[in-house]
């Protein structure tokens, strides 16, 4: 399964709606007559794992995981992303004028998911989620949507709309599968306005990015701990632990 934005959207009569932006964890500041704004952030208490292409030859790198370091900066160095599922909760905030959220597209950067990340794993333990509207996606599927459970073939934009009054905070969580390959993409709001249709791309978390790997049968190296205490070095290089589909 499969996360600071600068915003921007284009009205169809040809002229710029204004910039919506955010940033990580809150609304950012935004011109007054901005549709709306919106922020992103990965799911702090999820737990889980996050798998890196590579296996990590760094000294530094490894000294950042054992000692909690820079964990984070060690994960955007080597592209990582996250393993089974990915949850991004997103914070929608009207604007002046209510408008009405018609989608949330998922634009992956490749047709058909890779293989899976078998380079470094790092799990850590969680402690639980939130999230106000469900939505979950299978980035294992070709031309993934949401839907509202996973396995549900039924997209929930189909029979479903969200409206923004001036002002209102909308809070989402997404929930991004993967179970069978590897997978980078990129979200889209769609919204109307007055009439007018107008598209608004979120970029990821922190400066990220929105990525979500299965499972490998083996990796160079597996670490278990957690980003503020450190990650200790796992005898096993298998997922046994986390991956409920591993041979052990």
């Amino acid at each position: 399964m499969l996360t600071a934005l600068a915003l921007n959207g284009l009205g169809l009569d040809g002229e710029a709606e204004p910039a919506a932006s955010g940033t990580t964890g809150s609304p950012s500041e935004s011109a007054p007559s901005a549709p709306f704004t919106v922020s992103a952030r990965q799911g702090g208490d999820d737990g889980g794992c996050t798998a890196l292409r590579d296996g990590l030859t760094s000294p530094r790198d490894r000294a950042e995981l054992v000692t909690g370091g820079d964990v984070a900066g060690v994960v955007r160095r080597h592209r990582g992303a996250r393993v089974g599922e990915l949850t991004t909760y997103l914070t929608i905030e009207g604007g002046e004028r209510p408008l009405t959220i018609t989608s949330i597209d998922i634009e992956p950067e490749q047709p058909r998911a890779a293989v899976p990340f078998a380079g470094t794993l790092l799990c850590e333990p969680g402690a639980g989620g939130e999230g106000k509207i469900p939505l979950v996606a299978d980035l294992d599927s070709a031309r993934p949507v949401f839907s509202t459970e996973k396995g549900s073939v039924e997209r929930y934009f189909d029979e479903n709309v969200v409206t923004v009054a001036p002002g209102e905070q909308v809070n989402l969580s997404a929930t991004f599968l993967a179970t069978k390959g590897s997978r980078e993409f990129q979200l889209v709001v769609r919204y109307v306005r007055n009439g007018k249709e107008g598209e608004v791309p979120v970029p990821a978390p922190k400066g990220g990015r929105y990525a979500v790997t299965g499972y490998a049968e083996r990796y160079e190296a597996v670490y278990t701990g957690s980003r503020n205490g450190g990650f200790r070095l796992e005898d096993d290089s298998r997922p046994c632990r986390w991956s409920p589909a591993a041979r052990c």
